[in-house]
């Protein structure tokens, strides 16, 4: 078995055929055959159904594939250690759902822009998940509130301070933050997530009590539902979202707290992290975003 070869199973598992697969790596269809072939005397188990046209990998085949991919990015990340300019290998990414639209994506983008061979994989999740899958190496590193105290093994990477902001309708009258969270109803954002129980901890410190209304875990159909005139909420103003759909300009934003409270955003990885160069360089792509934004 060589890495060679399993590189082939990937590529006949990505491009469908034998030939394809050859197109691709740079091998003639009986090459192709004899990786294959070589491989399923190695292992004594059959990779490919060759009843079928084309022939089809059998599960046995498919399962390796995934392992094949894995040994074939870690490859390249280890020549890519030999080169001081581009990054190769895959890193897996975890970024909470508030992140996803104006953070990441340009982040990614310029990204891959500078490094072209580098796969990456996006999961999205509440902060104290994707902690424990960074720590147990489900995932390589994740964009998420930064809590007050670094979690057993993780290592936090600060990104942005994200200002906490009293949103409310236009036309409400109070002048302060503490008034508005008094006369209205109160939209929490999801206490499931750390920025919520930040909020939550936040208000109770000032001794302020909302009366509840709803709790729901996305931003903007929090700006939506204090648009429409169904309460008041306290929200992270995030980089490169400021006020500009039709429902959110009409909103009235006032600080909350004096001095002005915030969400800090991090980049968490695991110590001694295998792929610190990968996440070295999504981080300041990430710095780069919010800063700009």
């Amino acid at each position: 078995m060589n890495l060679r070869q399993l590189r082939t199973l990937v590529a006949i598992a990505e491009r469908g055929s034998f030939t394809a697969a050859g197109n691709a790596v740079g091998l003639s269809h009986s090459a192709i055959s004899l990786h294959v072939k070589a491989l399923e005397e190695d292992l004594g188990i059959a990779l490919v159904d060759r009843s079928q046209r084309p022939p089809r990998l059998t599960p046995r085949g498919a399962a390796l594939v995934e392992q094949a991919r894995r040994m074939a990015a870690l490859e390249d990340e280890i020549r890519a250690l030999g080169s001081d300019q581009a990054l190769a290998g895959s890193l897996a990414v975890g970024v909470v759902p508030t992140e996803m639209v104006h953070l990441l994506p340009p982040a990614l983008a310029r990204l891959r822009a500078l490094h072209p061979k580098l796969a990456i994989r996006v999961r999205t999740g509440l902060s104290s998940e994707l902690a424990q899958m960074v720590r147990g190496a489900e995932l390589d590193v994740a964009v998420a509130t930064r809590p007050d105290i670094a979690p057993e093994g993780l290592v936090l990477h600060d990104i942005a301070r994200e200002p906490l902001v009293v949103i409310a309708p236009g036309d409400a009258t109070e002048k302060t933050d503490a008034e508005l969270i008094a006369a209205h109803p109160f939209i929490w954002f999801s206490r499931k997530t750390w920025a919520g129980q930040q909020i939550e901890r936040l208000l109770h410190g000032r001794g302020l009590r909302p009366t509840e209304a709803m709790e729901v875990d996305s931003l903007e159909a929090i700006e939506s539902l204090v648009a429409h005139g169904l309460g008041v909420s306290v929200v992270p103003e995030r980089p490169g979202a400021r006020p500009g759909a039709p429902l959110a300009a009409t909103l009235r934003r006032l600080p909350f707290g004096n001095p002005q409270a915030a969400r800090h955003l991090a980049l968490i990885e695991r110590d001694r992290n295998p792929k610190a160069r990968l996440a070295a360089a999504l981080h300041a792509q990430l710095v780069a975003v919010a800063e700009a934004g």
